[in-house]
């Protein structure tokens, strides 16, 4: 008997024609903030419209639809422009306007202005939680009173509670104490000063619907506005919040009123309950036991995270934790999305088969819309549960058009639904188009779209079927390796433009995912639903521990091996250039124009390239290796007109689609012209790919580019010089540890376009502001010199910094007045202060540099850097009568009163004065003297608090 392949073709179906208007319609939506991409978006657009016409009239119907007349084409364009130009208009006026003007602070109130603490009183309408202990509680209708007098709030303001948790825990300790009097002396008030005057911390958290009213400093939201970067400020205005207030522990405890829904008290129950018993779990012996097996820190963290997998609570979720898991590609498990519901119906799928074993109840409604019931409520549940996260939300959706199309006896579910989906979304609120987690979701899916059919002819070639144990656990693996691997393929540009790294350890997650979806989530079910029961029955509560103490012990078992592979240097990020927004463009025209291909002329080639892998390869891994050596080229394989055993053999009888039973597939081509107009797209879109880098690599310009980067109240210099060479200066900081600048914003910044590397890193001096940003750099980039003065860190810093310089394999060069670092034929880095062997301590020991450009025998000074010194460290400096002028200055001390010196602006005489500071900063740098000498003296002043990253052209 003459074989046959597992399958015929690779087939993908055809947008409809309402497809076609919706991507006109999210088109139109992006373009309220990026329109010229979505410009380009819309050209494409038509591109591929017209496109797939043109191959449709060649192409049998049962391929491609039908194509209408010419006079119908133009009618359904003009009507793609038309709702195109809607979408734009919908998403600028859905985009909420600042209520103030971040380029000039004195649109804000003066209380604002001068940070004075007010009453703050607003409704909840969100609750977020952040790992380290971060709660966020976003505020509508809110208002605020100041000396008795009360006004409205324009917008919504989001309020960050940290460490709300600690401070209740202290409550409760001294209630206990004074319940069981053994101190008579002390008091609430005593452990908690706060408690005095406010009202005691409740036991649970503010819940969605009540009213709180809380006194704190009512500040904007501007965000880090450095170009091609991601801003927390549009992050929030997209959501219509403009204002932020900030509370620590006990310091100020909200009054709340108002009353909420029966399910959101019922759910802030289940979480206490569920997190108190964790809490308990650390104490008993199993556990510590268990501990002192996998480490005490990773068992810890493991508890920790359990309330992140029921309930999206990540509020105990330690930081350094999630990062591991990033770089470990496994950070998609532990957030609440679409996989979770996928969890959730798979486990009906799996109670319905245990439960109904009656073939007549399938006689009656078929199986999959019997699942699609049962599964509907489960999710709906869940997302209860999950607390109605935005990404829950978005994946109950598309689960409920899925389910409805289903019932319904519509084709093509899966594509289907997504595009419901989005519509109904976009319709509803129109800049979802812009939450990163709609587009990652959306994009996923769309690469399970492209991959299950490619995935089910693979794996039937590679993997044939069979009915061991051993071959099916075998195929479940490489699904969940394919899968995978293709959804990061399509998400590659947007991972390495949002998080500038990519991760390489894909294969964890054929061993961690079915463990975490049948054994973790189905015992943390379990154990949720007694922890319910415990509150009625306490004698369950042990019950409840035990199914959690077993759902941690894997986890713990992963943080034990992420530590290990931490400490190995496994999971050090891969750091990317970052995308031009064309190559993304250009990334998925690719796709798009390789699927029209496939759609038109790629079943041939499927057919052709079965037929000559079945012949003479016995083994999967023979087959795997003769699949990489043959040249996919559609006609150019040749054919041969003799029949072979295990030919690939088409249902259909030969005909003129077909040559002596050989398949012919029948969406073949008729004209050779025609054949080559997507595989022309596809070059077109790869060369597009390589534009944004020859641009600039053969448009080297000849003058030396200065970034002043945002990093609120800190310095960061990048400098690009004309040979492609690059040097940082400073790197910013803040006293928070769990954000790190130099991840968040120096290297985004460093990788624009550009690959990760950096011949010199310069610190000017050890503070915070300047120095913390440097670490990740340093670490994580291709760095040649690190170069800093004589000072030293001190703590933490100290640490951080041995142990970047360490991995690195760099050592410190002390700078001191006098040397000078040659950057190419006519320019240099002088070092003018301080002198070696200094006696000054802090800012008047910090590093001054001046770029000079020269040719030979002039000298002319571009850009004079002064790190923070202050009047005694500039006195020094012009009394060594160095040369100090420059056409730019970066001001000492980001503007500070305390290095105001006329004497010294006049020695530097420069064109251009950039004072590197924080929007409305706590020491109101610059000073108003500073700016005003400036102006006197006819020099431009730009902040980059009211501007953002500074970008100059030095020449």
């Amino acid at each position: 008997m003459e074989g046959t392949a597992p399958h015929d073709s690779i087939s993908y179906p055809s947008l409809l024609m309402w497809h076609w208007y919706f991507l006109a319609w999210a088109t139109g939506l992006w373009g309220a903030r990026y329109f010229v991409p979505s410009l380009a978006a819309l050209g494409a657009l038509i591109f591929f419209y017209v496109l797939t016409r043109l191959l449709a009239r060649q192409c049998p119907e049962q391929y491609l639809p039908s194509p209408p007349n010419s006079a119908s084409n133009v009618v359904r364009l003009c009507i793609v422009f038309a709702i195109f130009v809607l979408g734009l208009q919908t998403g600028t006026a859905t985009l909420a306007n600042r209520p103030f003007d971040i380029t000039n602070p004195d649109t804000l109130p003066q209380f604002v202005l001068d940070k004075k603490y007010v009453q703050v009183t607003g409704t909840v309408r969100e609750v977020l939680t952040s790992p380290d202990r971060r709660i966020k509680f976003i505020l509508t209708d809110a208002s605020y009173t100041l000396n008795d007098t009360n006004a409205p709030i324009t917008g919504d303001l989001v309020w960050t509670w940290a460490n709300r948790k600690d401070a209740w825990d202290r409550q409760q300790k001294a209630i206990q104490v004074l319940n069981e009097g053994k101190n008579g002396k002390v008091s609430i008030a005593q452990v908690l000063p706060a408690a005095s005057s406010q009202p005691a911390i409740a036991r649970l958290r503010p819940m969605v619907g009540e009213t709180v009213s809380i006194r704190a400093k009512l500040l904007p939201i501007v965000g880090f506005r450095n170009k091609g970067a991601w801003n927390s400020g549009a992050y929030w205005q997209n959501q219509g919040v403009f204002w932020r207030i900030w509370t620590w522990g006990d310091k100020a405890i909200p009054t709340r009123t108002g009353n909420v829904s029966l399910l959101t008290l019922w759910r802030e129950k289940m979480r206490f309950t569920v997190s108190k018993q964790l809490e308990d779990l650390v104490h008993t012996r199993v556990v510590q036991k268990l501990s002192s097996v996998l480490g005490e820190t990773a068992y810890g963290d493991a508890l920790d995270v359990l309330p992140a997998l029921l309930f999206g609570d990540k509020y105990n979720f330690p930081s350094k934790r999630y990062t591991q898991l990033s770089h470990a590609s496994l950070s998609h498990s532990f957030a609440l999305s679409g996989m979770h519901l996928a969890i959730v119906a798979l486990s009906i799928s799996f109670l319905f088969t245990l439960v109904i074993r009656r073939a007549s109840v399938y006689e009656t409604i078929s199986r999959p819309k019997l699942l699609a019931l049962g599964i509907l409520p489960a999710a709906s549940v869940y997302v209860w549960i999950g607390g109605g996260s935005p990404s829950l939300v978005r994946a109950f959706i598309m689960l409920c058009c899925w389910c409805i199309l289903l019932l319904f006896n519509r084709p093509r579910v899966f594509m289907d639904g997504l595009f419901w989906a989005l519509a109904v979304m976009t319709i509803i609120n129109p800049l979802i188009v812009f939450d990163l987690r709609l587009q990652l979701s959306a994009l996923a899916i769309v690469a399970m779209i492209i991959a299950l059919p490619i995935l089910s002819v693979v794996k039937a070639y590679l993997l044939p079927k069979d009915t061991t144990r051993f071959q099916r656990i075998k195929r479940a693996a490489f699904d969940i390796l394919f899968l995978s691997t293709a959804i990061q393929f399509v998400l590659l540009p947007l991972i390495i433009w949002n998080f500038n790294e990519l991760s390489l350890w894909n294969i964890l997650n054929i061993l961690w995912l079915p463990i975490l979806g049948m054994v973790i989530m189905p015992l943390l079910f379990l154990g949720l639903l007694a922890a319910c029961f415990s509150m009625v029955l306490p004698s369950l509560t042990p019950l409840s521990e035990t199914l959690f103490t077993i759902a941690a012990t894997p986890v713990a078992t992963l943080f034990s091996f992420l530590d290990d592979m931490d400490k190995a240097g496994f999971l050090d990020p891969v750091i990317m250039n970052r995308p031009h927004w064309i190559e993304i463009f250009a990334w998925y025209g690719c796709i798009i124009s390789a699927l029209i291909w496939w759609k038109t002329e790629g079943n041939d080639v499927i057919s052709e390239l079965y037929n000559s892998l079945s012949e003479g390869a016995p083994t999967w891994e023979n087959k795997l290796f003769t699949a990489v050596g043959l040249p996919l080229v559609g006609d150019d394989i040749e054919r041969t007109e003799k029949d072979q055993p295990n030919r690939l053999r088409s249902a259909v009888p030969p005909d003129s689609n077909t040559e002596k039973g050989i398949t012919r597939p029948a969406n073949k081509l008729n004209s050779g012209s025609s054949r080559w107009m997507a595989r022309i797209a596809f070059l077109c879109f790869v060369l597009l790919l390589f534009v944004p880098d020859a641009l600039r690599t053969y448009g080297t310009e000849s003058k030396t580019r200065l970034h002043v980067l945002d990093v609120g109240q800190g310095q960061s210099l990048l400098l690009t010089f004309p040979n492609d060479k690059r040097m940082l200066i400073d790197g910013g900081g803040f006293s928070s540890r769990s954000f790190d600048v130099g991840r968040a914003i120096i290297m985004p910044c460093i990788t624009r376009q550009h690959d990760a590397s950096l011949q010199w890193i310069i610190s000017t001096h050890p503070d915070t502001d300047h120095l913390r940003g440097l670490f990740y750099p340093i670490a994580n980039a291709n760095v040649g010199n690190y170069l800093a003065s004589n000072a030293t860190p001190h703590g933490w810093n100290k640490k951080q910094l041995r142990q970047a310089l360490r991995k690195a394999g760099l050592t410190k060069r002390i700078l001191s007045a006098g040397d000078v670092l040659t950057i190419s034929e006519n320019l240099e880095l002088e070092v003018l202060h301080p002198p070696k062997n200094s006696t000054l301590e802090g800012n008047n020991n910090s590093l001054v540099l001046r770029l000079v450009q020269h040719n030979g025998t002039e000298r002319k000074g571009l850009l004079l850097v002064t790190g923070d010194i202050e009047l005694k460290g500039i006195r020094e400096l012009m009394d060594t009568k160095a040369d100090l002028s420059a056409e730019v200055l970066i001001l000492p001390h980001h503007g500070s009163v305390s290095s105001f010196s006329p004497e010294f602006y006049n020695a530097v005489n420069p064109k251009v004065a950039i004072a590197s500071c924080g929007f409305l900063n706590k020491f109101k740098f610059p000073s108003p003297n500073v700016m005003k000498e400036l102006h006197r003296r006819g020099i431009q002043a730009i902040t980059t608090a009211s501007q953002g990253e500074v970008a100059l052209y030095l020449e």
